[in-house]
């Protein structure tokens, strides 16, 4: 009987559903920056994840990029291969 690795190391490389990083990317923007997102607000397309806001908004969200990333892929480690970039 072959050990069970063999068989789950084909969905290895699989990455979280969209769903559930548009979920990480709110939760993250609403507590590191303190900006409320909703999760329709947010578009996650070649790497970079997209907010709909405000100008202001999204300004206190640039300074905080960094602490928002890794607030991320602390929830999230298999996000690191799909979001690049917040903007």
């Amino acid at each position: 009987m072959k050990p069970a690795h063999t068989f789950l190391s084909k969905f290895k490389s699989l990455t979280p559903p969209d769903d559930a990083m548009r979920r990480a990317v709110a939760e993250a923007v609403s507590l590191v920056a303190g900006v409320p997102v909703k999760k329709k607000d947010i578009t996650i397309s070649r790497g970079i994840a997209f907010v709909k806001m405000s100008s202001v908004a999204k300004s206190a969200l640039r300074v905080r990029r960094g602490e928002v990333l890794a607030y991320i892929f602390r929830e999230l480690p298999k996000a690191r291969d799909s979001i690049r970039d917040i903007r």
